[in-house]
């Protein structure tokens, strides 16, 4: 079998090896560190299910569910329960509900927005100048903020859908690619005239369910790290490399050169780079100059994930599945789940808050864990009343952990794929390209893992064919 060194071992990296086994190569995954999975880990303790980096994908996307199915952990997926849905904002000194009949983050109805207390009267008013203001005819990527902000107000923006985005992207709007995020608005601008009346006839032409509609997001029973294990488990040992830093990559008559921190020289028909993209900047600086210099320019934002343990007489009644921040608010979270409100399987006793730092242009890593920690329960007391101390906290660092997409992404992106065309056998794949959801990153390792083995059946066939003429 042809070798493919995966280099990076996240979810990407071992999603594309998963998927190169099975097309009949021979993957390699590269991982710096000592644990495999990225930021898809899980941790135990006491009977609490502690996901430090994501907690649940998105079901419309079905790449993860079709790798759940396909690794035997089909009866490990659960499903959103009925008492976690629907979420607040944390603005003007206290928590609104998310208006109804919302749509890529735009009202479709008007009522709601009226009754909501999220919008002053001259909000509200301002909001209704997306009915009559001209259209822009312009046509290219744009800011997302800039969009909302021009046809429904900065309160809008900066209340409903700045933070909606934030707990997406940990972006900030003024700078994200609408394009890259979405590209939906920027026709129903041109098209309707309005963000709001194009929403609405977006969700009016959505075909009439059948059946009951199924869950939006699900998550593992024992968390998302058993999607982890079992692809670890599914790999031959000899496979996988971990504390293996790659460090310099050339190109041969044969493929590919790897060499590692070690000083090891590993050669190999194709390589898939999972890293993130700086990272990947570095091993292409010589083999694929322009490409690296875009890979070089894409930003990060830090991020903290934190967990809270109460026992549940110290916390007050909480419902929906927790709430988002207006950035005025003045708060160092943007954002807090009522972990045991969402996920049915959260029988611990234990009521578990987990709460999220960080995004563009504000990074909470400067902090020691005590202190970040502390201002954390002091939101939990503002926000909720809860003055108790929690039984267990728990703080994740992500630093650089979420990458930006910013005006122009998709025509970088574009640029990048189309200039390592040129280095044959080599792929891209992560959250850096074309979505940062997990279903988007199992997707693009899937697509490297097939468009590697296609050039590397097609290199076999040609060096065949002169043999059998």
């Amino acid at each position: 079998m042809s070798r493919v060194a995966v280099i990076g071992g996240g979810l990407a990296g071992l999603a594309a090896a998963y998927r190169l086994r099975q097309i009949g190569l021979e993957p390699v995954v590269f991982e710096a560190g000592s644990d495999f999975g990225g930021k898809v880990q899980t941790e135990y303790i006491d009977g609490l299910v502690l996901e430090q980096g994501p907690d649940s994908f998105l079901v419309r996307k079905p790449e993860v569910v079709q790798l759940v199915r396909e690794l035997g952990l089909a009866d490990e997926l659960v499903a959103l329960q009925p008492g976690g849905s629907g979420s607040a904002i944390y603005a003007r000194g206290r928590l609104h509900p998310i208006p109804p009949g919302l749509m890529l983050g735009l009202p479709t109805e008007v009522w709601p927005i009226v009754r909501s207390g999220l919008l002053s009267p001259l909000g509200k008013l301002r909001a209704a100048g997306d009915f009559v203001l001209p259209r822009d005819r312009g046509e290219g990527d744009q800011p997302l903020g800039q969009l909302v902000a021009r046809r429904l107000g900065g309160q809008v923006l900066d209340r409903l859908v700045a933070p909606l985005l934030t707990g997406i992207y940990a972006g900030d709007p003024w700078s994200m690619s609408t394009e890259a995020t979405f590209p939906q608005l920027l026709e129903l601008e041109r098209s309707d005239g309005s963000l709001v009346l194009g929403a609405r006839r977006l969700r009016r032409k959505a075909p009439k369910p059948t059946a009951p509609p199924g869950p939006m997001f699900m998550t593992m029973r024992l968390g998302l790290g058993q999607i982890i294990e079992a692809l670890i488990a599914a790999l031959p040992a000899a496979c996988l490399r971990p504390q293996s830093a790659v460090t310099d990559l050339a190109l041969t008559s044969r493929g590919y050169r790897l060499t590692l921190g070690d000083g090891e020289e590993i050669d190999a028909s194709g390589v898939i780079l999972t890293l993130p993209a700086p990272a990947a900047g570095h091993l292409l600086r010589d083999l694929a100059p322009q490409a690296a210099a875009h890979l070089f320019a894409v930003p990060y934002a830090s991020l903290a994930v934190t967990q809270f343990a109460y026992r549940p007489e110290d916390v007050p009644s909480l419902k929906g599945s927790g709430f988002l921040v207006d950035r005025a608010a003045g708060l160092t979270i943007t954002a807090c789940t009522y972990v045991v409100n969402k996920w049915p399987h959260e029988s611990s006793g234990a009521v578990l808050l987990r709460c999220y730092l960080g995004r563009a242009g504000a990074d909470p890593l400067g902090s020691d864990d005590e202190s970040l920690l502390a201002a954390v329960r002091q939101d939990l007391e503002t926000v909720l009343g809860i003055r108790a101390q929690p039984w267990l906290q728990r703080v994740y660092r992500w630093p650089e952990g979420m990458p930006q997409y910013t005006v122009g992404h998709v025509a970088r992106t574009a640029e990048i794929f189309g200039l390592l065309r040129e280095l044959p056998g080599l792929a891209l794949a992560g959250a850096a390209y074309r979505g940062v959801g997990m279903p988007d990153v199992v997707r693009q390792a899937n697509q490297a893992a097939e468009e590697v083995a296609q050039t590397l059946s097609q290199a076999g066939s040609e060096e065949e064919s002169p043999r059998t003429n």
